[in-house]
């Protein structure tokens, strides 16, 4: 994997704003079974599987939060889907695509809460998942 070959404590960014703004909306709604708050690295891998989904890169504005990239996607699988998708990029590429992917899909789903008041998260659910 490429992004293995990254070396180093990396970090990725987002706009703050939009970043509290979705994380404040989330665990209004969605906190955790023991009362606690979704931790920001939740978020932040929601928010790359909806950038990656709806194919939204965006670059982060001047006031951005860091978070640290070996916190973010712990079993791989948003990072073999953004290798896939960028075959050609090296590592340093893809950890800026995997930035802009955040970035995207922190705005969607900020802009999802400025027009509805909450994150249609369900919508990114595969509505073809049958109960066993």
């Amino acid at each position: 994997m490429e992004f293995d070959k990254i070396s180093g404590a990396q970090t990725v960014h987002v706009t703050t704003e939009k970043f509290d703004k979705v994380a404040t909306s989330i665990n209004e709604t969605l906190e955790n079974n023991d009362g606690n708050p979704v931790e920001n690295t939740q978020i932040a891998n929601l928010a790359i599987a909806v950038g990656f989904k709806e194919e939204r890169r965006e670059e982060p504005k001047s006031t951005n939060k860091p978070i640290k990239m070996e916190s973010l996607d712990q079993d791989k699988v948003l990072r073999t889907m953004i290798e896939r998708r960028h075959e050609d990029a090296s590592a340093e590429d893809l950890k800026d695509i995997m930035e802009q992917y955040l970035e995207g899909g922190i705005r969607e789903m900020a802009e999802d809460i400025d027009e509805q008041n909450y994150f249609e998260y369900h919508q990114y659910l595969d509505g073809d998942v049958k109960e066993a």
